[in-house]
């Protein structure tokens, strides 16, 4: 209950002091501390895969296996999600309507900048110190010592939850953006669960795996704790490591493709990111597509986050 909370409220700090004007050097501060503290994310998930035993002494056949699941169910959600953005959700064409002239100018401006820029520094930053936390937390920190990483997660996510509240408050036009997607948003949450599943079905053409692992472990969305367990209650333990282990690949992937779901549509990393979107995946998200999006991003987490514990039993049910 405390980890679901704590978004919120620090959020809610965070708004508290992004709605009074600041002087520009304690935003410019504000972003230091926000691009460190998401390099610390960054290791800390990395960490968290290279000192998990039940992953490194499964990086064979059965690691494989999940990998390429994880993938299949990425590009489904992304997939599902890209067809609802060009339909009945059109999230860029909203997110103009936000603008007024003198924004549209400089918004213009600032992507013909980019484009003179190149790839964003940062989105290359995050690949990078997720290897290193991954790399070297399985090189060099010792078991007993794994604490840290507990940590370092809540200080990084504490941070950047705060950062993304200062962000929403000064750019107050993030809600009335999030209040003409409206309910619609919904249409994302199902594209996310839907597509997820279909490509984890489609992934036992590759794989061999048992269609109810791959089906299960997908529509997990990136909740590996929840579908871990559930997973290991209804099947035992191999299917446990699947669905564990499909799920924690979820944010690991998102993260290296981060650049590439960003050209695909607005969509793409939000749909990427899963149950993720609420925690871990939510700056990243946020800094590669805007305040706005990010908005939106939280939503779809925090509904995926609540829906996947019940919708997990309903499939292994089905199975």
């Amino acid at each position: 209950m405390l980890f679901i909370l704590m978004p919120f409220v620090c959020m809610g700090i965070g708004l508290l002091i992004g709605f009074r004007p600041l002087p520009p050097k304690i935003y410019m501060a504000f972003s230091w501390v926000t691009n460190i503290a998401l390099a610390l994310l960054m290791v800390t998930i990395g960490g968290n895969v290279g000192t998990n035993k039940d992953i490194i002494s499964q990086l064979g056949i059965v690691g494989l296996n999940c990998v390429v699941t994880c993938l299949f169910a990425v590009m489904g959600s992304v997939a599902v999600c890209l067809l609802i953005e060009k339909t009945v959700l059109p999230l860029d064409r909203y997110l103009k309507l936000q603008l007024d002239d003198a924004n549209a100018v400089a918004m213009d401006s600032d992507e013909g900048q980019g484009k003179k820029k190149g790839i964003d520094p940062i989105l290359v930053m995050i690949p990078v110190c997720l290897f290193a936390g991954a790399f070297g937390c399985y090189l060099f920190l010792p078991d007993d010592k794994t604490g840290v990483l507990t940590w370092s997660l809540w200080i990084s996510l504490i941070i950047l939850y705060i950062s993304v509240g200062i962000g929403m408050g000064e750019n107050k036009n993030v809600f009335s953006y999030m209040k003409m997607v409206g309910a619609r948003v919904m249409y994302l949450v199902a594209g996310v669960l839907i597509g997820g599943m279909a490509g984890g079905a489609l992934s036992t053409l590759i794989t061999g795996m048992p269609l109810r692992y791959a089906v299960i472990s997908a529509s997990g969305s990136g909740y590996y704790s929840v579908t871990g367990a559930v997973m290991l209650q209804q099947f035992g333990a191999e299917a446990g490591v699947y669905g564990f282990m499909v799920n924690v690949f979820r944010d690991f992937f998102t993260v290296l493709l981060l650049p590439v779901l960003t050209k695909i549509g607005k969509s793409a990393p939000i749909a990427s990111s899963g149950a993720g979107g609420m925690d871990s995946m939510l700056v990243p998200v946020t800094h590669a597509l805007g305040r706005e999006l990010g908005l939106v991003t939280l939503v779809v987490g925090m509904l995926l986050t609540f829906a996947v514990p019940i919708l997990l039993p309903l499939l292994c049910g089905l199975f």
